[in-house]
């Protein structure tokens, strides 16, 4: 016994050999349907959790009616599964983001931190529309080759205003988006599902939707993205559906797909391709399909079965045959694979399979890392409380069995009502540490939290924080213009309590005009 629990103890500060992943729901958004998948995985092998689907209107009087009615969707959703966890992963419009592969001279690891960091980096191989500042970035190193003295790296960058846009959308249904991935690279993640033998051969996806239009290839590790090109016009056929599709549409998306295969198998010098697989969240899908078999015929096409690799459990083998169009699910399907990494086990996994354009991403694995190493130190706290309970019980028996004269019978009584105090002592102990562990990640919570500063206004940033648990804390505000104190502490106060101007400093030179505000506060 004693063996067991010094055991327990002893693990109690180390990082667990398994990895720690948080549960996530696939939050899928097309024109057509908002569709949410969750799934499990055990060992190698992923099972199908929850699956839910809501259709949308083929037209809203504008922009804003249609986001009222995928938030009452996604909060319908929401109440009708009653999914694990309230994290989401979802995926941003392929055309509102900017995905290259860049191929830059060999450097060591810490050179390439410093230089991506430093933004020195991105100014000299990739051009983006206005400031870098405006992006939230995701990068990670997929090839290198000290022979040829390159590196490959995969770059993906969206506006922070675009990403949290999609992320408002899902947080006002009450979920809590911790992942944002690319839609072309959430339709790829389908292969996280696949056997390893066929997961590793050359694949390429194809997604035609009206609106998402797409070829994501991939060869030896490197992705190979390409848009295909559907105008206007077409886009509204495809919407529409009925007499609008005739077979020049057909005629010309097929060359536009072709056009983007052959470039495929240009650029990636592989041999040929074994199959196409198609994905469409448009009602037609299998109008689209069947054109497409016609107009194509120089390669296989499919269409996309996102569950070929995915145990169905049988409470579900009718709802999933229900569906029509299987393929409109391999979005959230990818989606639902992208189990949070909480203490970065996958690290140097393959970047296309974890990109993540969350603008705090860090700080939110920070806060998971915290929640995690806390429940484990709660369920080892149970287990030696168990323990101490177990080993009480035992010893009482043990004396009543074979000390049977009355004064035994009295040490043993004395021996268990020892042994009872103890253990009313370690639940002590462990109520308090509960609490104490609770009140502190609140106040953590707290002290890290820096989503107030969303809401100061432009013209001001911060230099500096000092936080005191108990007492004033002080920040220091850089601002244009003095006269923006009071929104800066108007906004604070709604989080905090007291918050007071203790002093505005002049700028130190004429080189900045910039003001200092030093502001005081406390945590409520």
């Amino acid at each position: 016994m004693l063996d067991k629990l010094k055991s327990i103890l002893k693990g109690s500060g180390a990082k667990s050999t398994e990895p720690v992943q948080q549960d996530i729901v696939g939050v899928d958004i097309s024109h057509s349907y908002v569709r949410t998948i969750s799934l499990k995985k055990k060992n190698k092998q992923w099972s199908l959790n929850k699956i839910s689907t809501k259709a949308l209107d083929d037209s809203y009087e504008n922009e804003e009616k249609r986001r009222e009615a995928i938030v009452t969707n996604l909060k319908n959703i929401k109440l009708e599964q009653k999914f694990d966890s309230d994290n989401a992963a979802i995926s941003l419009p392929v055309n509102s983001a900017i995905v290259q592969v860049v191929q830059i001279p060999y450097l060591e690891e810490e050179e390439l931190k410093e230089a991506a960091d430093n933004g020195s980096l991105w100014d000299t191989s990739i051009n983006v529309p206005g400031e870098l500042s405006e992006y939230s970035i995701f990068w990670q190193t997929i090839k290198k080759d000290r022979e040829k003295n390159t590196l490959s790296l995969l770059f993906v960058a969206s506006r922070v205003d675009e990403i949290e846009k999609n992320c408002d959308l899902v947080r006002s249904a009450g979920y809590d988006p911790l992942i944002v991935d690319v839609r072309c690279f959430a339709l790829r993640n389908i292969l996280k599902t696949y056997e390893e033998s066929e997961s590793s051969k050359t694949q390429v996806f194809i997604e035609i939707s009206a609106q998402e239009n797409y070829a994501v290839c991939m060869f030896d590790n490197l992705p190979f993205i390409y848009d295909i090109y559907v105008s206007d016009t077409d886009v509204e056929s495809l919407l529409k559906g009925g007499s609008a599709l005739d077979k020049e549409l057909f005629s010309r998306l097929a060359s536009q797909i072709r056009t983007s295969v052959t470039s495929f198998i240009k650029q990636s010098g592989v041999p040929g391709i074994e199959k196409i697989e198609l994905s469409s969240s448009l009602p037609i899908a299998d109008k689209i399909f069947k054109s497409l078999k016609d107009e194509i015929l120089e390669y296989k096409i499919e269409m996309m079965s996102p569950f070929n690799f995915v145990k169905i459990p049988p409470q579900f083998k009718s709802r999933v045959e229900q569906e029509k169009n299987l393929s409109s699910l391999a979005v959230a399907v990818g989606l639902a694979t992208r189990q949070l990494d909480v203490f970065g086990y996958y690290k140097f996994v393959t970047a296309v399979s974890n990109i993540n354009l969350l603008p705090d991403r860090e700080d939110r694995v920070k806060k998971e890392q915290k929640k995690s190493k806390t429940t484990s130190l709660m369920k080892k706290l149970s287990m030696v409380s168990g323990a101490f309970l177990i080993f009480a019980v035992g010893l009482y028996g043990f004396l009543i069995t074979t000390l049977p004269s009355d004064g035994d019978i009295l040490a043993m009584q004395k021996n268990a009502s020892d042994t009872q105090k103890t253990l009313n002592k370690k639940k002590k102990q462990f109520k308090d540490l509960s609490k104490w562990t609770y009140d502190s990640g609140l106040i953590n919570n707290k002290i890290l939290d820096i989503s107030y500063t969303a809401s100061f206004p432009r013209g001001s940033f911060i230099t500096k924080v000092v936080h005191l648990r108990n007492g004033n804390s002080i920040i220091e505000v850089k601002v244009n213009d003095p006269g923006l104190s009071a929104d800066i502490m108007s906004g604070m106060s709604k989080k905090f309590k007291n918050v007071q101007l203790l002093n505005i400093k002049a700028p130190r030179s004429e080189k900045t005009n910039m003001s200092t505000l030093e502001i005081s506060f406390e945590i409520k």
